[in-house]
């Protein structure tokens, strides 16, 4: 992960990591650094019963899409998105 983006840094490509320590256990499996202070999809969809737009709206965008915190936590979402998959195609990681 630190690879990846140090290398779209360099070449300024606009994806987004946060890298974060991964420790395999066994040639198939192992274990993940937790990311603090985040939301999962899944805490999101159980806890508040909305879809990912109305939470980015209500959480950033103070019940507008034009405003400029929901446009920027938008345009972080989405680069950070295509890097993960990104990544996640390199490493062929099958299950998430």
């Amino acid at each position: 992960l630190e690879t990846l983006k140090s290398i779209w840094e360099q070449e300024r490509v606009p994806l987004w990591l946060r890298p974060y320590a991964i420790l395999s256990t066994s040639p198939d499996s192992g274990i993940i650094e937790p990311i603090l202070n985040s939301v999962s999809l899944h805490q999101i969809k159980k806890h508040c019963q909305i879809s990912l737009l109305e939470y980015f709206v209500r959480e950033f965008g103070d019940g507008s899409m034009s405003s400029e915190l929901f446009l920027l936590a938008r345009k972080n979402f989405v680069h950070s998105c295509a890097a993960y998959s990104i990544v996640s195609y390199l490493m062929q990681v099958k299950d998430r």
